[in-house]
C-alpha cells in the first residue's frame, strides 16, 4: 500500500538508539500507539520519515520503501556499539482504511486521513482508492515524504510536521535538532504548505516555480485531479502569501483555497 516498507529494530537499546536520530519521542511509540517522526541530517534537513509502533519486543518503521535500503544503512552507520538489530521485514504489509478496526491504528497526523493497518495478508487497494487517500491527505494539507518534501533540502518545520504530531520539543538531543528548536522557539519560518487548485488544467510536476507577477514566490508539490480540476499541495513564502492575487504556474492561474 502506498509504496510503503517495514524495518524492525530489536535489542536492548533499541529505544535509546531511535530517540537520539528522530524528532520524536519513541517512548510514545507502543503496541497500541501509532506515531509518525521525521530523521534530519545535521543542518536540519529533512532525510526520512516514518511510522513507528512497538510488536513485543520491536520496534516496527513503516519507511518509503524506495527508500527503505538507504534507511537501512543510515541507521547501522549510527549503531556503533548499541546493541541492536536493524532488519528489513517483508512479511509485515502496510493497508490504509477510512475505517476504524480493533486492529488498526488512527493516523497520527490527522485523525480525518483514516487508519493504517499492519498485516501479513497481502491485499493491494484499487487505484480509485488510492486516489482517494491521496486527494484526502492534499485537502488536508498533509505534505508526504518525496511526494513533497526535497532529500537533504527541506525543512519540516516549513512543511507544517509540528502541526502534524512529528515533533516532540521537551524529548533530548536528536540529530538536527537544534536547527529545527531554534526555528520553532523563534518563529522564524519562511515558508508554509497551502492547498490551491488550478482549473486549467494538465498535470504540473513536482517542484514546479510558482510566480507572482514576475516575481518567484514558490513551488507546486504533489497534485491530483478531481471534477476536472487539478488540486495541489504549494510551498509559498511568507508573509507575502497572504497577499498573492495574480499566482501563475506555467502560465496558468492558482488559487489558493486555504
Amino acid at each position: 500500500m502506498l509504496n510503503r516498507s517495514i524495518l524492525e529494530i530489536t535489542g536492548p537499546d533499541r529505544k535509546k538508539f531511535l530517540q537520539g536520530l528522530i524528532t520524536n519521542d519513541v517512548n510514545k511509540a507502543t503496541e497500541k500507539n501509532l506515531i509518525y517522526s521525521a530523521m534530519l541530517n545535521a543542518q536540519g534537513r529533512f532525510l526520512y520519515d516514518f511510522f513507528i509502533f512497538e510488536i513485543g519486543e520491536k520496534l516496527i518503521l513503516d519507511c518509503l520503501a524506495s527508500r527503505r535500503d538507504e534507511i537501512l544503512k543510515k541507521l547501522n552507520f549510527y549503531k556503533l556499539r548499541a546493541e541492536v538489530e536493524i532488519k528489513k521485514n517483508d512479511e509485515l504489509k502496510i493497508f490504509h482504511s477510512f475505517e476504524d478496526t480493533a486492529s488498526s491504528f488512527p493516523d497520527p497526523r490527522n485523525k480525518n486521513l483514516g487508519h493504517r493497518l499492519y498485516s501479513h495478508t497481502y491485499h493491494l487497494p484499487p487505484i480509485a482508492y488510492r486516489l482517494e487517500y491521496d486527494l484526502n491527505r492534499i485537502l488536508l494539507k498533509i505534505p508526504e515524504s518525496e511526494q513533497d518534501l526535497t532529500y537533504e533540502k527541506s525543512f519540516i518545520l516549513e512543511f507544517g510536521f509540528d502541526d502534524l504530531n512529528a515533533v516532540d520539543y521537551q524529548k533530548g538531543c536528536y540529530v538536527g535538532q537544534e536547527l529545527t528548536a531554534r526555528t520553532h522557539h523563534t518563529g522564524q519560518i519562511r515558508k508554509k504548505i497551502f492547498h490551491i487548485k488550478i482549473s486549467d488544467g494538465k498535470a504540473i510536476q513536482k517542484n514546479t516555480e510558482i510566480s507572482c507577477e514576475g516575481k518567484s514566490v514558490g513551488l507546486v508539490l504533489s497534485s491530483i485531479f478531481h471534477n476536472s480540476e487539478l488540486h495541489a499541495l504549494a510551498l509559498l513564502k511568507l508573509p507575502e502569501a497572504g497577499d498573492f492575487e495574480n499566482l501563475e504556474a506555467e502560465n496558468k492561474k492558482i488559487l489558493i483555497i486555504d
